[in-house]
């Protein structure tokens, strides 16, 4: 696979499928369809594409609040594994979280995935020891 055809870009609400894919070939969770809507039309949250034409190598979840940032669902298409293309994900989200004057970013990595794990180091960033605490919350406000 040649680098020089690689594009980043952000994605948009038509990537849903192909993305969705793409984090089930990698094990990750997929989104919902309001959770996608967010991803791709919020302000601060990006979702990062590697794409080389029309297929789609990997992905990056960047968001921030403005202070603290998040980069997660980092996902690369098995075969193309061991190319550089996991750094390249997380350098340009950490350009996209730096530009939106992120002053700290959390990487979340599940506890078992040893690759994102590695990938997280190798890219600095080190254990902190908060464990974090998740809610699912209702699409729509109780009135």
């Amino acid at each position: 696979m040649s680098t020089t055809t690689i594009e980043m870009r952000p994605a948009e609400a038509t990537d849903l499928a192909r993305v969705q894919r793409l984090w089930e070939a990698c094990g990750l969770a997929p989104a919902a369809a309001d959770e996608w809507e967010a991803l791709v039309a919020g302000p601060t949250t990006a979702v990062l594409l590697a794409t080389d034409r029309d297929e789609l190598l990997g992905s990056a979840i960047a968001s921030s609040d403005g202070w603290r940032a998040y980069i997660y669902h980092v996902a690369v298409a098995p075969a193309h594994r061991g190319d550089g293309l996991g750094h390249r994900l997380m350098d340009q989200a950490e350009q996209y979280l730096l530009s939106a004057g992120a002053r700290y970013v959390y990487v979340t990595v599940q506890q078992d995935n040893t690759e994102g794990l590695a990938l997280a180091a190798s890219q600095g960033y080190l254990p902190e020891g908060e464990l974090v605490l998740v809610k699912r919350m209702a699409t729509r406000v109780a009135q």
